[in-house]
């Protein structure tokens, strides 16, 4: 980072990178079909359990529904993201987990620390990304570094770094349900 270049520099911010029909279309399928489990919160060493979360999650494979829209949408924002930082080397996306928060649902900071959680290739990722399906709910906000909210917009994502620089967050959710599919980049 040169002595211009600020944190949020890196935090890239697409708005209209899927459709809200086909928004719909996710949301309706996995939220009356997927087995949904209850997220745990793990740090690089071990799972510490539920205290630091409050979502249900489910992985979606290559071969479930949506998952080529999906794909299609999170390759976009990344493959732009790498042609400004040329120097990550994709190696490859881990499965897909769409996070689901209900009234009170909440995550609590944390940085993406993969190399021991959630079953997930041993490695740490290079870029999170989200995909936000829905914005027909209150509170639930995404914060990331401590005070940047990122816009409530059904449809868009965000592209980061996963390293101890982006600390975020999703605030309690407050009314409704929020829908979000996220993935890292190795």
């Amino acid at each position: 980072m040169n002595s211009n270049q600020q944190i949020s520099d890196y935090i890239f911010f697409y708005p209209d990178v899927m459709d809200a029909k086909t928004c719909e279309w996710i949301i309706n399928r996995y939220d009356t079909t997927a087995k949904w489990q209850q997220s745990t919160f793990s740090t690089a060493y071990k799972n510490t359990g539920t205290s630091q979360v409050a979502m249900e999650e489910y992985w979606i494979r290559s071969q479930a529904p949506y998952y080529k829209d999906i794909k299609k949408s999170f390759e976009y924002c990344v493959n732009d993201y790498i042609s400004v930082y040329d120097k990550i080397k994709i190696q490859e996306y881990t499965d897909f987990r769409i996070n689901r928060y209900k009234e009170g649902g909440f995550m609590n900071q944390h940085i993406d620390n993969i190399h021991y959680s959630h079953g997930q290739k041993q490695g740490y990722p290079h870029l999170t990304s989200l995909l936000f399906l829905n914005d027909d709910y209150e509170g639930g906000e995404f914060v990331l570094c401590g005070d940047k909210y990122i816009e409530k917009i059904q449809g868009s994502a965000v592209v980061f770094p996963s390293n101890f620089m982006y600390p975020h967050e999703v605030k309690e959710v407050t009314e409704g349900k929020r829908f979000s599919v996220m993935t890292w980049i190795l």
